[in-house]
């Protein structure tokens, strides 16, 4: 009766231990932000926090969603669902969430159904036949040094005024390697190898500095610029 009973515990029990397995490094992950809703038919698993620590050095927004990511394959899920993200402010330069994590089956058919979307938008934006490329550049609102604002140079020329809660695109006709770049008491340059026919996500903010503060620029995935590009308002006339 002991060993009935100690089968039937364990049978129980491997859902469970089966479904909180780590998955394999490199496995995709769905990030969704704090206004899409997870998928009704996955499982949630738990849930994870990216704090400060205090002694972070690469904390900026691509690498708290990459640490997101790992957070989520080590408990074995497969999609983060924001519910909270805190920018860089007066307490802290980092990048700081909270996030719901789920399983959910098949999941590639899902990202590719997505993807397939977020590809058709983008070619409503720009045809991929086109002679020259879109660079989309935001900043949201809000965060630390939210009064700082500064001039953003490509290569040589200043395309735009970057403030707190804006977001304006150029077009860019020069292919190749490509400087951006912004100052306020120090100076912060990027670099890409810029392609006709292809949109590029900029997203803008203020990081600590010994005085005012010094730009962030960072070029961030199509999937996760779309989303916030699309949520910073448009500028007033």
């Amino acid at each position: 009766m002991k060993q009935i009973f100690t089968y039937l515990v364990a049978c129980m029990l491997m859902p469970a231990i089966a479904f909180s397995q780590a998955l394999p490094a490199g496995t995709p992950i769905l990030i969704l932000q704090e206004n899409e809703a997870a998928p009704a038919s996955a499982r949630q698993v738990g849930s994870i926090r990216i704090k400060d620590g205090g002694f972070k050095m690469r904390c900026g927004y691509e690498q708290t969603m990459e640490e997101a990511r790992n957070k989520a394959r080590e408990q074995g899920a497969n999609i983060v669902k924001i519910t909270q993200l805190k920018r860089p402010d007066a307490l802290s330069t980092c990048y700081r969430l909270r996030a719901d994590i789920y399983y959910q089956e098949n999941l590639v058919a899902m990202l590719a159904e997505r993807q397939a979307k977020q590809e058709a938008e983008l070619k409503a934006m720009l045809p991929d036949t086109a002679s020259y490329s879109l660079l989309c550049v935001y900043r949201p609102k809000g965060g630390y040094g939210w009064a700082v604002e500064y001039n953003l140079h490509v290569n040589d020329s200043t395309v735009g005024r970057i403030k707190s809660g804006s977001k304006f695109v150029v077009k860019l006709r020069n292919n190749g390697e490509t400087k951006i770049w912004a100052r306020t008491e120090a100076r912060e340059e990027v670099i890409v190898d810029i392609r006709p026919g292809q949109i590029y996500f900029l997203r803008c903010g203020v990081g600590m500095g010994a005085l005012v503060g010094r730009p962030q620029l960072g070029f961030i995935r199509p999937e996760e610029g779309m989303e916030e590009f699309a949520a910073t308002p448009e500028p007033k006339e």
